[in-house]
């Protein structure tokens, strides 16, 4: 129970004592307004705090998922001399039921953008963060994708897999802006580029965290 709860609860029991020594039948309106008063004034003053809380925990998965995904791109590198053809799908895998009562492997990374979504099982639509991977050259995915006919298509063919970058930006509302305003942007690369920035968009480019971005 937080403090909040405790504060109130012990009021409330206080309030009982009181009305048990007056020999009363229940409390009365005053009794219950002051309640009421006290438990809204302590919940004014305990949900910036619990938001703060919120805020720090969804940029802890997100740097934990970053971190995670840069790992395995090492150790990806380490085994095919190359970060092409990455796909971190094996990472996210999870049973769903295809709509048939069948349960069938999926993955919450889309190997096809190069997008995760987090917390894990998030949507669009209800994500905190979006992280990105990209190659170095061109920013297009890393997996290989091929055309009808075995090829590789443009898109693919451009990733050379020397190097990779991942944004991890915040979602935006409906009006362009983040919905976490105090929370951080990240931006990871290959070369060691750890940085975060609390102003929009400036990471989408996967270039940098700009004039006021941050180490971490």
């Amino acid at each position: 129970m937080n403090n909040s709860s405790s504060l109130a609860l012990g009021l409330m029991t206080r309030l009982n004592h009181v009305r048990l020594y007056r020999g009363a039948s229940g409390f009365t309106l005053i009794e219950l307004m002051v309640t009421v008063v006290i438990i809204t004034v302590l919940a004014a003053i305990a949900y910036p705090s619990y938001a703060q809380y919120m805020e720090r925990r969804d940029l802890a998965v997100a740097r934990q998922e970053a971190l995670r995904i840069a790992s395995e791109l090492e150790r990806f590198k380490a085994k095919n001399f190359s970060y092409k053809g990455f796909d971190a799908s094996y990472l996210y895998i999870y049973e769903t039921d295809n709509g048939s009562g069948t349960m069938v492997s999926t993955s919450y990374y889309n190997n096809t953008n190069g997008k995760l979504y987090l917390p894990l099982g998030s949507t669009s639509s209800t994500a905190k963060y979006t992280l990105t991977l990209v190659g170095g050259t061109g920013n297009k995915p890393l997996t290989i994708t091929k055309n009808n006919d075995g090829t590789e298509t443009s898109d693919s063919a451009s990733v050379d897999g020397l190097s990779w970058r991942m944004s991890v930006e915040r979602a935006k509302g409906s009006n362009g802006e983040p919905l976490q305003p105090r929370n951080y942007d990240l931006l990871l690369t290959n070369v060691g580029i750890h940085c975060m920035t609390k102003t929009k968009n400036t990471v989408t480019g996967h270039i940098g965290c700009g004039t006021d971005g941050e180490s971490w």
